[in-house]
């Protein structure tokens, strides 16, 4: 995820150019499908009511336009490969640091923690009494922890596979429902009660936003791309489009066939609604599908987040322990523990209570909205700055999009909460977590690395920062 700076020069070493449109549009949509999603997608549904798909509108255009302002900048300096270095090299060290702990550690550890609970919930039900609240979490956690550490990644041979299956499942659903053969119940409307915040837009497209988040995520395999100026923005696009189109359909087929209370209030909503729709037998089939998604989630967290910071640290810009990998495998065994730490902090924080599965998703997605936010203004800074640099990508309608995304941005972080008795909560865990870290960058930035908290980095004439030290 954050590759390490390159000296001066632009000499590098030559990357094999093998992914193409289809590996890359995998890419991008591979960490958006999660349980976490799914349920955060249907407690919007029940929260929203009447007005859940001008939020989820709202939240694929604030999605939209952050795939282009990514996109941009990966093309812009496409040796850089990540939200740390596009903002050294415009806004300066303090920044780049604090949004990678605010886009990547914190929901590792809200996010993660949530997923967490959710594959805890789904095994307890499969096969209840036989380990202890969030017992079932733990031994996931604590295994792929020693298969990281033995240098296996157990999952990638299936993760880009279970991404296309769960869509795939998805839209069965909603089609199933949609064309009236579901058996069980008529089609009817979906429930129009009223429920406590359904008028305030902005909680709802929070839930929403959580759906769509994460294409980003392809932005550093840029190198790697073999036509990235037409597939990379393509990819990312075309990603959140069928996403959005998979969700849209199943969450219709959901409201058909469960009323909004039930959705809001159950631990597992995705699976009360698979059940309502095929029985006990897509109950079963669909709770392999979502736990193992939590599996490849949890993998793919543990493998690219602590590499994320081995490469800071090898620039300074995070504690030297990071530095470390073991030998012969080259895992970054201290980055890897911490990380494996995180959701332990958030699961007890949260008392382990799968009933805090939304705030703790909220502020989660409320920091990652802080990343796109910086982005944004990386962007129109480095359009100012330098505007010489080559551009395969341009964001259309510039600086609409960003400008546009920024107020959105700003709105829906500040109203948030779709309660009162939520808003301490989210408030806590995300700018609690937040503060903490961003005192601990200023701190390293002005005491360790003896560096301007706002001084931007040289860019170099090839797009990568001209001062960084050679790692």
């Amino acid at each position: 995820m954050n590759t390490p700076h390159r000296g001066p020069g632009c000499a590098a070493p030559p990357v094999r150019r093998t992914l193409g449109f289809f590996a890359l549009f995998s890419i991008a949509i591979g960490v958006v499908v999660s349980q976490t999603s799914t349920v955060s997608l249907l407690q919007g549904l029940a929260l929203g009511g009447p007005v859940f798909v001008y939020a989820f509108a709202a939240a694929l255009v604030l999605s939209l336009c952050n795939a282009c302002t990514f996109a941009e900048l990966s093309l812009s300096l496409p040796q850089a490969g990540s939200i740390s270095t596009y903002a050294e090299v415009t806004v300066g060290h303090f920044p780049a640091i604090l949004a990678v702990f605010a886009g990547y550690v914190v929901p590792a550890i809200f996010g993660f923690s949530a997923e967490l609970m959710l594959f805890d919930s789904v095994i307890s039900q499969l096969f209840p009494s036989i380990m202890p609240s969030m017992g079932w979490a733990l031994l996931l956690l604590g295994t792929l922890v020693i298969l990281h550490l033995a240098g296996t990644d157990v999952f990638a041979t299936v993760q880009q596979a279970l991404t296309f299956i769960i869509i795939a499942f998805f839209l069965i659903v909603g089609l199933y429902v949609a064309f009236g053969l579901h058996a069980s119940a008529p089609v009817t409307a979906p429930s129009s009660a009223a429920l406590p915040g359904e008028l305030a837009i902005a909680p709802v497209i929070v839930l929403c936003f959580w759906t769509l988040i994460g294409c980003e995520f392809v932005t550093p395999m840029v190198e790697e791309a073999k036509r990235p100026e037409r597939d990379l923005p393509r990819a990312m696009v075309i990603g959140l489009l069928v996403i959005s189109s998979a969700a849209l359909l199943f969450a219709y087929g959901v409201s058909h066939v469960l009323p909004r209370e039930t959705l809001l209030t159950a631990v597992t909503p995705h699976l009360d609604a698979v059940s309502a729709v095929f029985g006990h037998t897509g109950r079963i089939l669909f709770a392999l599908i979502a736990v193992t998604a939590s599996a490849c989630l949890a993998n793919t967290v543990l493998a690219a987040v602590p590499r994320m910071l081995h490469g800071m640290a090898l620039n300074g810009q995070v504690f030297p322990v990071f530095k470390r990998v073991s030998r012969g495998k080259g895992v970054p065994v201290p980055a890897l523990l911490f990380v494996a730490a995180c959701p332990v902090v958030g699961l007890v924080w949260a008392g382990g209570d799968p009933g805090k599965i939304l705030p703790l998703t909220i502020a989660a997605a409320v920091c990652w909205m802080f990343v796109y936010l910086l982005a944004h203004i990386v962007l129109l800074v480095l359009r100012r700055r330098r505007p010489d640099l080559p551009r395969p990508f341009r964001t259309p309608f510039y600086p609409l999009p960003q400008i546009g995304a920024i107020a959105g941005l700003v709105f829906v972080v500040s109203n948030s909460s779709p309660a009162p008795e939520l808003t301490g909560p989210i408030v806590m865990y995300s700018g609690g977590v937040l503060a903490v870290f961003g005192i601990v960058a200023a701190v390293w930035v002005k005491y360790f690395m003896r560096q301007p908290l706002f001084k931007a980095v040289p860019v170099s004439s090839c797009g990568v920062p001209g001062s960084a030290p050679v790692a």
